[in-house]
C-alpha cells in the first residue's frame, strides 16, 4: 500500500499523541530521586574529604623529611606554598646539639682548623722562635780588618828592611834560632800586632793585639759553626779552628767561652813555630 508523506507523517502524530503509550512516573518516584541526589552528595563529599586527608598526610610527611634534611645538613627548608630552597640556617636544630654559629668557608687565604669544643681558645698556637742558621746571622765589622795577605801596609813576606819602611816601628825583640818577635807599631798598621819575621822567610805571622776581623765577617764572639759556614774548608785544632785565607796564607781562631777571642794570619810554608 503506497500513502503519501503527508499521510505518513499524520499517522506518526496520531500515534505519538495516544495516551496508550504515556507511561505515569510511580507515586514515590520524587522522594527516590532526591534521596539519590542526597546519597550521591554524601558520597562525593566523604570522597573530597577523604582526599583532604591523604594530601595532609603527604604533606606533613614531606614536611618531617624536609626537617629531617634541615637537622642533617642545614641546607633544605620547605616554604608555605611547598617548595624547597637550598639556605644556610641560623643554628643546627638537631635534638641535644648546641646551636652552632654559621662561619663563611675557608677561602684561599684562610686556614682550616680544626673545630675546638665550646669555650676553648680558637687562636693558633705560637710557634717557638727559630734559631737563625749560621750562615745567616751577621757577619763581624767591629775591631781593625785582618786581611788574608797581611795588616794594614804589612804583607806577608815582607823582610825586616821592608816592614820598617812603612812607618812601622819594631820593637820588644824576642830574637831565636831563625825567627824574631816583634811588636809592631805606628802609622803604617791600623792597630798595634805581635809580628813574627823569618830570615828566611821574611814576615810570617800577624797577631793584632785587639780583636780584628776577616773578610768573611768573623771576629770577637763569632761561633764555631759561623767559622766553619764561613769556611767550609776550616779544621779544627787545640783551641781554635784553622780556616785558609788564601793559598799561602790561613787563619787562626783561638775560641773561648764568648766565642772567638783572638785572630792571627799565618803564612803555610815558614820555619817558626806557631
Amino acid at each position: 500500500m503506497n500513502i503519501s508523506e503527508d499521510e505518513l507523517e499524520q499517522r506518526l502524530r496520531a500515534l505519538f499523541a495516544d495516551e496508550r503509550l504515556d507511561l505515569p512516573p510511580p507515586p514515590e518516584a520524587g522522594t527516590v530521586i532526591v534521596a539519590g541526589a542526597q546519597r550521591r552528595r554524601r558520597r562525593r563529599h566523604v570522597v573530597q574529604a577523604v582526599a583532604g586527608v591523604a594530601a595532609a598526610v603527604v604533606a606533613v610527611a614531606g614536611g618531617l623529611t624536609m626537617i629531617r634534611l634541615h637537622t642533617e645538613d642545614g641546607t633544605a627548608v620547605m616554604t608555605a606554598d611547598g617548595t624547597v630552597s637550598s639556605v644556610k640556617p641560623p643554628e643546627n636544630l638537631t635534638p641535644g646539639r648546641q646551636p652552632e654559629p654559621s662561619t663563611p668557608g675557608p677561602t684561599s687565604t684562610q686556614s682550616i682548623q680544626a673545630s675546638a669544643p665550646p669555650g676553648a681558645s680558637t687562636s693558633p698556637s705560637p710557634r717557638p722562635p727559630s734559631s737563625p742558621s749560621p750562615s745567616t746571622l751577621a757577619g763581624v765589622t767591629s775591631g781593625p780588618l785582618l786581611a788574608a795577605d797581611g795588616f794594614g801596609k804589612l804583607k806577608l813576606g815582607m823582610s825586616e828592611a821592608d816592614v820598617l819602611a812603612q812607618t812601622v816601628t819594631l820593637s820588644d825583640a824576642q830574637a831565636g834560632a831563625s825567627c824574631t818577635v816583634y811588636k809592631a807599631q805606628g802609622s803604617g798598621v791600623p792597630a798595634a800586632a805581635s809580628v813574627v819575621i823569618s830570615k828566611a822567610g821574611g814576615l810570617v805571622v800577624v797577631t793584632p793585639d785587639v780583636a780584628a776581623h776577616t773578610a768573611e765577617g768573623i771576629g770577637a764572639g763569632s761561633t764555631k759553626d759561623q767559622i766553619l759556614a764561613a769556611y767550609p774548608a776550616a779544621k779544627e785544632e787545640t783551641g781554635g779552628v784553622v780556616a785558609p785565607a788564601s793559598a799561602a796564607a790561613d787563619y787562626h781562631f783561638r775560641l773561648g767561652d764568648a766565642g772567638v777571642v783572638q785572630t792571627s794570619l799565618m803564612s803555610v810554608t815558614q820555619d817558626c813555630a806557631g
